[in-house]
């Protein structure tokens, strides 16, 4: 009983360090893969470059069009914050982390 209790931790264990490997990997790759973006690309060459570990951060509907906010989080914590209208890039910007200051 004891062999099938650490059987299934171990694989517990390798299951958790794999995916929390792969968000600290994909959040290291933001900072270099959001400058391979350019204005006007399509949403899925967007995702194809940044990967799809993003959060929607927005959708609605305007009167230009289908507006869209795509989130990107980095290694410190900020966020990249990727707008596209009708499925295609129109701007980008970074969020910083807040931090705390000491008085």
């Amino acid at each position: 009983m004891n062999i099938i209790k650490y059987a299934l931790l171990s694989v517990l264990s390798i299951c958790l360090l794999t995916s929390c490997g792969a968000t600290l990997s994909n959040a290291m790759a933001a900072d270099n893969n959001i400058q391979k973006l350019e204005l006007g690309m399509a949403r899925q060459d967007v995702i194809n470059i940044m990967g799809n570990t993003y959060k929607r951060l927005e959708v609605k509907q305007t009167p230009t069009g289908y507006l869209e906010t795509l989130g990107y989080v980095d290694y410190v914590e900020g966020t990249y914050r990727l707008r596209l209208l009708d499925g295609k890039l129109q701007e980008w910007d970074y969020i910083q982390p807040h931090k705390c200051k000491e008085k």
